[in-house]
C-alpha cells in the first residue's frame, strides 16, 4: 500500500516528467513545424519512453496544443500585471514590451511558436489562433488606444494600425534575432535596448 510519502515522490516524478515532455516539445516545436516533428523525436528529447506523451497529454496532437496554450498564456498573464499597474497607457505600452524582451531572452523559442501560428496555422488549431494569439494583438491596441485617447499618443492611423507596426518591429526583431546578434555585434542585454530604442523612436513620430 502506498503511503503519503510515496504519493508525494509519485506525484512530483509524475510532474516532472510532464514538465520534460513538455519542454522538449516547445524546443522542437519551435525549430519546425508540427507535422516534421516525431513522437519519437520529442521522447528522446525529454528521455522519456515514448508512451508517456500518449498517457500524459494524449498524443503529439494535444500536446502540440498543449505547448501553444503555455506559450500564449505567458502573454495572458502579463496582460493582466499590465492593466493592474498605476501608471499612463505609455508606460504601460513600454512595460509591457519591455517585459516580453525578457521573456524571450529566458524563452528564445516561443515567438517563433505564435507567430508561426499566425502565418500559417494548423487547421485544428484554427480556434487557438482566434482565442488566444488576437488578445495579444487587441490588448497592444488597446493600449495605442487609451494612448491616444489621453493624448500620449497623436495620430490619425488606427489604434490597430499602430499595434501591428509595433508588433512587427518585435517579430522582425525576435525572428532575427541571431542574425542580428551577429550584425550588429550585440550581446543579450543591448539587443534589449536596441529593441526599446526602435519602439521608442517609432512611439516618438506618434508623440506630441
Amino acid at each position: 500500500m502506498m503511503n503519503a510519502s510515496d504519493t508525494k515522490v509519485n506525484n512530483q516524478v509524475t510532474a516532472s516528467s510532464a514538465d520534460k515532455i513538455l519542454q522538449a516539445a516547445t524546443k522542437l516545436f519551435a525549430h519546425d513545424n508540427f507535422s516534421s516533428v516525431s513522437i519519437k523525436q520529442i521522447a528522446a528529447a525529454s528521455g522519456v519512453n515514448s508512451a508517456l506523451i500518449s498517457y500524459y497529454f494524449g498524443g503529439k496532437k494535444n500536446l502540440y496544443q498543449e505547448v501553444l496554450y503555455t506559450e500564449a498564456d505567458k502573454f495572458l498573464k502579463l496582460q493582466e500585471k499590465v492593466r493592474a499597474r498605476m501608471e499612463s497607457p505609455l508606460k504601460r505600452l513600454r512595460s509591457y514590451v519591455d517585459t516580453i524582451a525578457e521573456m524571450q531572452i529566458e524563452h528564445p523559442y516561443n515567438m517563433h511558436l505564435i507567430y508561426r501560428e499566425l502565418l500559417s496555422p494548423q487547421p485544428m488549431f484554427e480556434n487557438y489562433v482566434k482565442n488566444r494569439l488576437y488578445k495579444i494583438h487587441q490588448f497592444m491596441s488597446e493600449l495605442v488606444n487609451e494612448a491616444i485617447e489621453c493624448g500620449e499618443i497623436v495620430t490619425a492611423i488606427k489604434p490597430t494600425h499602430v499595434a501591428f507596426t509595433l508588433e512587427g518591429i518585435i517579430m522582425f526583431f525576435f525572428l532575427t534575432q541571431g542574425q542580428i546578434r551577429q550584425i550588429g555585434n550585440f550581446d543579450q542585454r543591448s539587443e534589449t535596448a536596441y529593441l526599446m530604442e526602435a519602439l521608442d523612436s517609432y512611439l516618438a513620430s506618434l508623440s506630441k
